[in-house]
């Protein structure tokens, strides 16, 4: 099995795989539990959250089966989700606003992506699993200027040095250069559309 990589003292995570397209899964230890930010869709990542014996808390980022595949497969005490993933899952605690449990904060991210999409702080990090990326349309990607506004308006209020993002190779980027490319693609908008189209 793929050892997980250590992050930090207390947060350790399972890179995402392609063959099965499965995100990364983190796991945050804190003094009463063990948060799991994404439950995957591979088997590795489901052996790894169910050999947690400590009280298991899941978050998901959004309702895509690569973050959320695993749930049915995997033991856990609560879990919190976005109002869509909650009624993709058929389960779960819904957050549409800020939520802190113990050392975490749990909150709604705007996001082209995933509607409905969930941020996870902990210390310097912001846990965003696919909420910054775009979205496609009849195969060509673009963002909305609206929800892209309020996404950079939102991570630039983040008190956090880094930006993990699902997918990513190495998982973290510096806040500074994700809000810098966000605020990149923003500026190229056409204010007589409300979608900004990528090459």
């Amino acid at each position: 099995m793929e050892e997980l990589k250590q992050l930090c003292e207390n947060i350790k995570y399972l890179p995402a795989s392609e063959k099965p397209l499965s995100a990364d899964v983190i796991l945050i230890e804190t003094p009463d539990f063990i948060c799991v930010y994404d439950v995957g869709s591979s088997e590795k990542a489901r052996s790894v959250i169910e050999n947690i014996t400590k009280k298991k808390i899941v978050v998901l980022s959004h309702f895509h089966t690569d973050h959320t595949a695993n749930l049915s497969r995997i033991t856990f005490d609560e879990l919190y989700a976005g109002k869509e993933t909650v009624r993709y899952t058929k389960a779960g605690i819904v957050v549409n606003q800020e939520l802190c449990l113990s050392l975490l904060r749990i909150m709604p991210i705007p996001s082209v992506h995933a509607k409905g999409s969930i941020l996870l702080c902990y210390g310097e990090y912001a846990f965003c699993g696919d909420a910054c990326y775009c979205a496609a349309k009849n195969g060509r990607p673009f963002y909305n200027a609206q929800l892209l506004k309020a996404q950079i308006d939102l991570l630039c209020g983040l008190e956090v040095k880094y930006l993990a993002l699902s997918h990513k190779e190495g998982l973290l980027c510096s806040k500074e250069e994700v809000v810098c490319e966000l605020k990149k693609i923003y500026a190229t908008r056409n204010k007589d559309s409300s979608e900004i189209w990528l090459e």
